[in-house]
C-alpha cells in the first residue's frame, strides 16, 4: 500500500530527528538505526524482517509511538490485524501528536473492517461486530484530526458494507427459523408415528393372545393391522424424505443419527408387516418393538440437537455483550459514548476506487493506509 510506505518514511524521518540528539554513534545498534533497516525491509516486502527490527528497536526505546505505529503497519502488510491492532492502540495512547494518533486509530479502522472481511464467510454476527467497531475507529480519528478525510470515505463506504451484511443476517436468520419451524413438524410427525406404532404393537399382542386362545376372527385383525403398519412405515418415509431434503449437503451429526434410527424404524417396520401378512402377529412383535424403539432415538436425537442450538445461540448472544462491554472500556473516555452510539467499521483509501467497481455486487474490498502529513512528527 502507497499511503503505508509513506507513513513509514515519515516515521523513520521523524526517529533520525529524535534519536539523533541522543546517540552519537550512528553506526552502532541504536534505535534509530534499527527503526532504518526494519523500514528498509518494509519497503522490500520483508514485514516479517521489518517487525522483528521494529520489536528490537522497542526494546531499546519501548515508549516509542512511532515504533508501536510502524510495528503494527507491518504487522497489518502481514496479515496479521489483531496483532497489528494490539500495537496501533499502544501508539494511539502512548502519542502526545494528534496527527499520529488520529492515524493509529485510522488503522485500528482498517485492521478491524479486514476481521470483518475474514469473517465474512463463517459468521456473520461476527463479521458485523468487526465492522461496527471499525466505524467507531473511523469516528474516533476524525474527532482527532478532521481533516482525515479517508476515515469518512471508509465510515461512509464501511456502513453500506454494514446495510449489506445485515440484509444477508435477516435473510439467515428467516432461513434458520424457517428450518426450524420445519424440524419441529418432523419431530411432531415422528412423536406421533411412535404413538402409533406403540398402538400397532399393542394390539399385536392383543392378536397373538387371540391366536394363541383360538379365537375365530384373529386373521381378520392381522389383515387390518397389516394395513395400519403399512400406514405408519408410508409415513415414516414421508418423514425420512423431508429430513433428507432439509440438509441436502453438510448434515449435522445429530440428524445424522436420527436418519439412521429412522431407518432402523423402517427395517422393524418393514419386517413386522411381513410377518403380519404371513398371519405370525407373534413374529412381527419384534419388528414393531424395535421400529417405536427407533423412532424415540430419533425424537431424542434431534431435540437434543435443538437443544444444544438454543444454548449456544443464548450463550453466543452473552459472549457477544460481554465483548461489546469490554471493548467500550478500551475506547477512550472522549470516544466511548459517541463511539458506541455509532454502527462502527473500517478499510482506506483504495476501499472508494473498489467499492465503484463492485457496487452492484456490494461486496467491498479494502486497502488501507495513511495520507501523509503536512509536517514530521
Amino acid at each position: 500500500m502507497k499511503i503505508y510506505k509513506l507513513s513509514i518514511m515519515l516515521a523513520a524521518a521523524t526517529l533520525i530527528l529524535v534519536f539523533s540528539a541522543l546517540f552519537s554513534d550512528l553506526t552502532a545498534d541504536t534505535p534509530e538505526k534499527l527503526v532504518s533497516i526494519g523500514n528498509e525491509s518494509f519497503r522490500k516486502g520483508d514485514y516479517k524482517s521489518a517487525v522483528e527490527y521494529y520489536e528490537r528497536a522497542s526494546v531499546k526505546k519501548p515508549e516509542s509511538a512511532v515504533i508501536l505505529f510502524n510495528t503494527g503497519d507491518a504487522l497489518y502488510k502481514k496479515g496479521d490485524f489483531k496483532g497489528a491492532a494490539e500495537y496501533l492502540r499502544k501508539a494511539a495512547i502512548k502519542t502526545r501528536e494528534l496527527v499520529l494518533e488520529a492515524r493509529a486509530w485510522y488503522n485500528l479502522g482498517n485492521c478491524a473492517f479486514r476481521e470483518g472481511q475474514r469473517q465474512g464467510d463463517s459468521d456473520l454476527e461476527k463479521s458485523l461486530e468487526h465492522y461496527q467497531e471499525s466505524v467507531g475507529w473511523y469516528g474516533t480519528a476524525l474527532e482527532r484530526d478532521s481533516t482525515l478525510t479517508d476515515a469518512a470515505v471508509n465510515m461512509e463506504v464501511t456502513r453500506l458494507v454494514i446495510k449489506d451484511l445485515l440484509d444477508r443476517i435477516k435473510q439467515q436468520k428467516e432461513k434458520m427459523e424457517q428450518q426450524q419451524e420445519k424440524m419441529r413438524e418432523i419431530v411432531d410427525s415422528l412423536v406421533s408415528l411412535a404413538g402409533r406404532q406403540d398402538k400397532a404393537m399393542q394390539e399385536g399382542e392383543e392378536l397373538s393372545a387371540e391366536k394363541s386362545n383360538g379365537y375365530s376372527d384373529w386373521k381378520n385383525g392381522a389383515g387390518k393391522l397389516e394395513k395400519k403398519q403399512q400406514k405408519i412405515k408410508k409415513g415414516t418415509t414421508d418423514v425420512k424424505d423431508k429430513l433428507n431434503e432439509m440438509f441436502e449437503k453438510k448434515i449435522p451429526p445429530p440428524v445424522q443419527q436420527a436418519q439412521a434410527h429412522i431407518d432402523s424404524s423402517l427395517t422393524g417396520q418393514g419386517d413386522a408387516a411381513e410377518k403380519l401378512s404371513a398371519l405370525e402377529p407373534e413374529n412381527a412383535l419384534g419388528g414393531q418393538k424395535e421400529s417405536s424403539e427407533q423412532l424415540k432415538k430419533a425424537i431424542a436425537s434431534l431435540t437434543e440437537n435443538e437443544d444444544k442450538q438454543q444454548d449456544k445461540q443464548q450463550q453466543d448472544k452473552g459472549n457477544k455483550q460481554e465483548n461489546k462491554d469490554n471493548k467500550q472500556q478500551e475506547q477512550p473516555k472522549k470516544q466511548e459514548d459517541k463511539a458506541s452510539e455509532k454502527i462502527e467499521n473500517e478499510t482506506a483509501k483504495d476501499i472508494l476506487s473498489e467499492e465503484k467497481e463492485n457496487r452492484e455486487k456490494r461486496k467491498r474490498q479494502a486497502g488501507s493506509g495513511y495520507r501523509s502529513v503536512d509536517k514530521d512528527w
